[in-house]
C-alpha cells in the first residue's frame, strides 16, 4: 500500500470513530438484517433434513447478533438432530439467557436433563413452565417421559393423557403414550396409539420408529423390518435409521443384507459432512475386524485432513492389537500438530496398555480440559483412575462419557462391572440395554440383562437371553461361560461343565471359564482334578498369566506353597501389572516366613505404579504387622498425596496417630472421611469411635461402637474400646463385662496389660 492509500485509510478510520455514535443504530440494524437472512436460510436446511449445513448457517446468525434468542434455539435444535447435546447444552443456556422465558428451550433441556439422568433438576423446569401457562402440553410430555426414565409408567401415562387431552393432534403425543403402553406389555393399545400418530401424520418417523421396536418386541420381524425400511424412506439423510435397518437384519441372520444396506448409506450420504465414514463403524461394531481395518485404512488416505477419521483410525489399530501401528500413525499426527488433543489422548490411551496408568491420567487429564467432550478420552482416564485404585473418580468419568456417547461399547462395558460390584441392578439393566440397543450381534448385552434378570429370580428369561447370545457369537465363550454360571448356581454342575469346557474349546485362553471348572471340582472335593486340569490349560496356554495366578490359587489350595510362588512369579513375570497376582505373592511370602521379600514385592509395586493407592496400602498394612508405626503412617500418607479421598488409608492413618498422641483434630478428621467413604466397614466405625473417646465424646463413642459390635461380635479391639468408654462413664458392670470378653477374645492383645490393671483396680 502506498503512502497515499494509507492515509486515506486512516482518515477513513478516523471519520468512522467520529461517527461512532450516529452510524451504531444503522450497523445494528444491518448486522439484525443480515443474522435474519442466515436464520432463514438455515430454516430451510432444517426443514429438508439437512441439519449439518442448518448449524452453519444458525451459527452464522448467532454471530452476526449474539443476541438474536431465536438463531441460538435452533442452533441447540441443530445439535440435537444431530446428537452433538453438549453443543446443543450450551446453546439452551444461552437462549435462557437472553430469553428466560423461553418455553421450548427450558423443555428442550429438560429433555438433555434426562438423558443425563440428572433427574432432580427437570420438576422444576417443567413447573416453571406450567406456573406461566397451566396448558402447556409440552410440560406434560416431559414430565411423562422423566418419569418413565424413573420407571413410574403409571405416572408417566397420566401426564401424557393431560398432554392429549391438550392438544389432540400432536403426533408426538401419540408416540410416547404407545411407548408407555408397550413397556407394559399392552402390546394391542400400542399399536392403536402408534397407528394414530400416523393417521395425523402419516410421515411422522418417530412413530414409524416406534412401531418397529413394537413389532421387533413381540416377535413380529416382518413388520418391524418393513417399518425399518419405511423410516429409512421418510428421513433418508439420517445415518441411524440406516443403522438401525442394518443392526436390525444383523441380528436376523441376515448378515449379506445388513451390510449391503450400510454400503449404500456409505454411497448415498458420502458429501453428508463425514458420514462416509458409517462403512467402517458398522463393521467395527459387529466385530468384522478385517474390513473394518481395511475401510478406516481406505478412507484416512482418501481423507488426509480429517483428524477425526485418522485418529478413530488409530484406536481401532489399538483395539486389534496393533500397538506398533497405532503408535507410529499417532506420532506422526503429534509431529504435525503437537498440541492435538486427540493424538494426545490416544498417546494416554497407549500408556494405559503399556500400564504406566500414573502418566497416563496426567496426559488425559490436560488434554480433557481442552477436549471435554472427548468421550473417549473421559473412558481411558476412567480405566486409568480404576488402576490406580480410585473407583469412584473412574466411574464418574464412565458415566460422564456414556452422557456424551451412549452408543460406546467399552464404557457401557465399564459401568456394567461397576454396576455389578456395587450391586446396582438399575444401572446394569441400563447398560444391557443400551447395549442390545446399540450392538445387537454383541453377546455382552444380553448376558448382562441375564445377570440382572438371574438377580431378580427371572431364571427362564435369563436363560433365554443367554442362549441368544451364543446364538448371536458363535465364536465367543462369553455366552457358554455365563450359561456355566448360571447353571452352576441352580445346582446343576454336570451342565455346567459342559458349558465352561465349551467356552474353553471357543477360546483356550478365557480364563474365567477354566475358573468355573475348577471350582466345580474343588466343591466337588477334587482338589487334585482341579490342579490337574488347571495345570494341563496352562501347558496349552503358556503365555497367559492369568492362568498361572489361577493355578497359584489351586496351589495354595493345596497346601504348595512353593509351587504357588513359582506360578505367581511367572505370572509377573508375563504381566507385571496383574495386581492380583502380586497379592497373592506377598501373602504367600508372608506365609512362608519370608515377610522381608513380601514387603519388598509391595513397594517394587509402589515404584512401577506410584499412582497405585492400593499398592501404598498393602506396603503400609504389612509394615503396621511387622510393628513398624512410622514407616506405616508416611506409607499411608503418600497413599493421601495420591488421593486424598482414599478412605482405607485415611482410616489406618487415623487410627496410628490416635494411638501414638498424635494431632487428634487431624485424626478425628480423617476418621470422619474414612466413616463417610465407608459407611458399612466396622473398622471405620471403630476408628471415629475412638477419636470421640480421644475427644472425651463417650455417648458419640458408645453410640457407634455398638453398632460395631453388632456387626463384628467377636473383635477383640472392639470389645476394649467399648469398655474404655464405660469405664469412663462410670458403668462399672459394662466395663468390666467387655473388658473381660476382649482378654477372653485374645489374651495377648496390645492392650491385655492395661485391661488387667483396670480390672484389678476395679475388684
Amino acid at each position: 500500500m502506498n503512502r497515499t492509500s494509507t492515509h486515506a485509510v486512516r482518515f477513513f478510520a478516523t471519520l468512522v470513530c467520529a461517527h461512532v455514535l450516529i452510524a451504531l443504530p444503522a450497523c445494528n440494524r444491518d448486522l439484525k438484517v443480515e443474522s435474519q437472512k442466515y436464520l432463514e436460510r438455515g430454516n430451510h436446511y432444517f426443514e429438508t433434513g439437512k441439519f449439518r449445513e442448518a448449524v452453519i448457517e444458525y451459527s452464522n446468525a448467532a454471530q452476526a447478533d449474539s443476541r438474536n434468542s431465536a438463531a441460538h434455539l435452533k442452533l441447540a435444535e441443530s445439535y440435537l438432530k444431530l446428537g452433538r447435546f453438549a453443543d446443543a447444552y450450551a446453546e439452551l443456556r444461552r437462549t435462557i439467557e437472553l430469553d428466560p422465558d423461553n418455553s421450548k428451550a427450558l423443555l428442550d433441556l429438560g429433555l438433555i436433563y434426562i438423558a443425563s439422568r440428572s433427574y432432580e433438576r427437570v420438576g422444576p423446569i417443567a413447573n416453571q413452565v406450567l406456573g406461566r401457562n397451566p396448558d402447556n402440553a409440552d410440560a406434560h410430555l416431559l414430565l411423562s417421559e422423566l418419569n418413565r426414565a424413573q420407571g413410574k409408567l403409571d405416572v408417566a401415562l397420566q401426564e401424557i393423557q393431560k398432554a392429549i387431552v391438550l392438544e389432540p393432534k400432536e403426533p408426538e403425543f401419540y408416540v410416547q403414550l404407545g411407548t408407555l403402553q408397550g413397556d407394559q406389555d399392552h402390546g394391542d393399545a400400542a399399536e392403536v396409539s402408534l397407528k394414530k400418530s400416523l393417521e395425523i401424520n402419516p410421515k411422522f418417523a418417530p412413530a414409524v420408529q416406534a412401531l418397529a421396536s413394537l413389532y421387533a418386541h413381540e416377535g413380529r420381524w416382518l413388520d418391524a423390518e418393513l417399518q425399518l425400511q419405511r423410516a429409512v424412506q421418510l428421513e433418508p439423510k439420517r445415518v441411524e435409521l440406516r443403522d438401525h435397518l442394518a443392526r436390525f437384519l444383523y441380528s436376523q441372520g441376515h448378515m449379506i443384507e445388513a451390510e449391503q444396506v450400510m454400503i449404500q448409506a456409505k454411497k448415498d450420504l458420502t458429501g453428508e459432512g463425514d458420514l462416509y465414514r458409517v462403512l467402517g463403524r458398522y463393521y467395527n461394531d459387529i466385530g468384522e475386524a478385517d474390513k473394518a481395518l481395511a475401510e478406516f485404512a481406505s478412507i484416512s488416505k482418501e481423507h488426509p485432513e480429517d483428524l477425526k477419521t485418522q485418529e478413530d483410525y488409530i484406536r481401532l489399530l489399538l483395539s486389534h492389537g496393533k500397538n506398533d501401528e497405532a503408535a507410529r500413525l499417532n506420532d506422526g499426527i503429534l509431529k504435525t500438530n503437537p498440541q492435538d488433543n486427540g493424538a494426545q489422548i490416544i498417546r494416554g490411551t497407549l500408556l494405559n496398555l503399556q500400564g504406566k496408568f500414573s502418566a497416563a491420567t496426567i496426559i488425559l487429564e490436560s488434554a480433557l480440559k481442552d477436549s471435554p467432550e472427548n468421550a473417549y478420552g473421559h473412558y481411558q482416564l476412567g480405566l486409568a483412575l480404576r488402576e490406580t485404585g480410585n473407583l469412584v473418580r473412574a466411574e464418574d468419568e464412565w458415566l460422564h462419557a456414556a452422557k456424551l456417547a451412549p452408543a460406546m461399547t467399552e464404557v457401557q462395558l465399564a459401568l456394567a462391572q461397576a454396576a455389578t460390584a456395587r450391586g446396582d441392578q438399575k444401572l446394569l439393566r441400563q447398560t444391557a440395554e443400551e447395549l442390545i440397543r446399540n450392538s445387537p450381534g454383541d453377546p455382552w448385552g444380553y448376558v448382562l440383562r441375564a445377570r440382572n434378570e438371574a438377580a431378580a429370580g427371572q431364571a427362564a428369561a435369563a436363560a433365554a437371553d443367554l442362549r441368544w447370545a451364543i446364538e448371536v457369537a458363535p465364536q465367543s465363550p462369553l455366552g457358554c461361560t455365563a450359561m456355566g454360571d448360571l447353571l452352576r448356581k441352580r445346582g446343576e454342575k454336570t451342565e455346567a461343565l459342559k458349558y465352561y469346557e465349551d467356552a474353553l474349546l471357543r477360546d483356550p485362553n478365557y480364563t474365567q471359564a477354566l475358573a468355573g471348572v475348577a471350582g466345580i471340582l474343588m466343591l466337588e472335593k477334587q482338589n487334585a482334578n482341579a490342579l490337574e486340569r488347571v495345570q494341563a490349560q496352562a501347558a496349552k496356554t503358556p503365555n497367559n498369566d492369568s492362568v498361572y495366578a489361577l493355578l497359584a490359587g489351586m496351589q495354595v489350595a493345596n497346601k504348595d506353597l512353593s509351587g504357588a510362588k513359582t506360578s505367581l512369579q511367572k505370572a509377573l513375570q508375563l504381566n507385571p501389572a496383574n495386581l492380583d497376582a502380586l497379592v497373592l505373592l506377598v501373602k504367600v511370602e508372608m506365609a512362608r516366613g519370608e515377610s522381608d521379600n513380601a514387603l519388598a514385592t509391595a513397594y517394587a509395586s509402589i515404584e512401577r505404579n506410584p499412582r497405585n493407592v492400593s499398592a501404598y496400602f498393602f506396603a503400609g498394612t504389612m509394615e503396621e504387622l511387622r510393628g513398624r508405626t512410622p514407616q506405616a503412617e508416611d506409607v499411608y500418607r503418600r497413599a493421601l498425596q495420591v488421593d486424598p479421598n482414599y478412605a482405607p488409608a485415611a482410616n489406618n492413618l487415623a487410627y496410628l496417630m490416635l494411638e501414638n498422641g498424635e494431632n487428634a483434630d487431624m485424626a478425628f478428621s480423617l476418621a470422619q472421611m474414612a466413616r463417610q467413604k465407608m459407611p458399612d466397614s466396622p473398622g471405620a466405625a471403630d476408628t471415629l469411635a475412638w477419636a470421640y473417646y480421644r475427644k472425651g465424646l463417650y455417648g458419640a463413642a458408645g453410640g457407634l461402637l455398638r453398632e460395631v459390635l453388632e456387626k463384628a461380635p467377636d473383635n477383640a479391639t472392639y470389645e476394649y474400646h467399648i469398655g474404655m468408654v464405660y469405664e469412663k462413664q462410670n458403668n462399672v458392670a459394662e466395663a468390666r463385662k467387655h473388658l473381660q470378653r476382649a482378654l477372653q477374645i485374645n489374651p495377648n492383645s496390645l492392650n491385655s496389660k492395661e485391661i488387667r490393671k483396670i480390672l484389678d483396680s476395679k475388684s
